[in-house]
């Protein structure tokens, strides 16, 4: 007789009657969270920050960033996704991750088809048309939500992928995700200083330019002298003319 002995874990499916050899899925599941984390956690935060901190910069090269950026973490998003299905052999809506992960991305899938409709910008930069101000508050808002939303699959992912596996691993990833996500809210906030400070500044240098302006010619007249009146003053005061009318009596 021969035996053949494995190591693998054995499902019993008691109302089948049947047993089968659960499959480790460890190895496809680290594979989708890495590409999930890379999407969530990097490329499709880092459009959003270009296209919010780097306008100031000449050119469209801040649009460029942002339009890049988006569609290479919207592509690795869906290739994360069709990997994982096909590993998992079907795709299952019971868990909190998964329908974490499907409203997140729900709302990438949204922005493209947005922006194909985006209503065009008017010359003059200082009026914006209404259609133009409900079309940006909608692509902002559901942008940002897309990453909240895929910020919560990526820590539920963890915690089901603990439930699952258990191991002291997971806890660590957990952590260090926390620790990235505070450097990253921490460098938002450093840029949102930096952003406010460049328009207090632009606003002085406005003030100074409509100011200085005026106080140069008020100086020009009252506090100083010219060179000319100056030389000309002591030259034209040693000459006195006289002028005499006669009386008419």
């Amino acid at each position: 007789m021969h035996f053949v002995k494995s190591q693998r874990p054995v499902r019993v499916l008691l109302l089948h009657g049947s047993a089968e050899a659960e499959q480790d899925l460890r190895p496809v599941l680290a594979v989708h969270g890495f590409m999930m984390f890379l999407a969530w956690g990097i490329v499709l935060p880092g459009g959003i920050l270009a296209a919010r901190y780097l306008k100031h910069v000449k050119g469209d090269g801040w649009y460029q960033i942002h339009v890049y950026l988006q569609y290479s973490g919207l592509a690795i998003v869906l290739l994360a996704l069709l990997f994982a299905v096909a590993e998992l052999r079907g795709f299952y809506v019971s868990s909190l991750h998964v329908k974490f992960g499907i409203t997140a991305i729900v709302f990438a899938c949204v922005q493209p088809v947005n922006a194909c409709i985006r209503p065009k910008k008017p010359d003059n930069s200082d009026v914006v048309s209404p259609k133009r101000l409900m079309w940006e508050y909608f692509h902002v808002i559901v942008g940002r939500s897309a990453i909240v939303v895929g910020i919560a699959a990526l820590f539920s992912g963890m915690k089901h992928l603990g439930d699952r596996y258990g191991g002291e691993n997971v806890h660590g990833l957990i952590w260090a995700l926390v620790i990235w996500f505070l450097i990253c809210g921490s460098v938002v906030v450093y840029l949102e200083l930096c952003q406010k400070q460049r328009r207090r500044e632009r606003v002085f240098e406005r003030s100074n330019w409509v100011l200085g302006n005026v106080e140069e010619d008020d100086s020009a007249d009252l506090l100083r002298p010219t060179r000319d009146y100056v030389e000309k003053g002591p030259q034209q005061s040693g000459r006195l003319e006289v002028q005499l009318e006669p009386l008419n009596r």
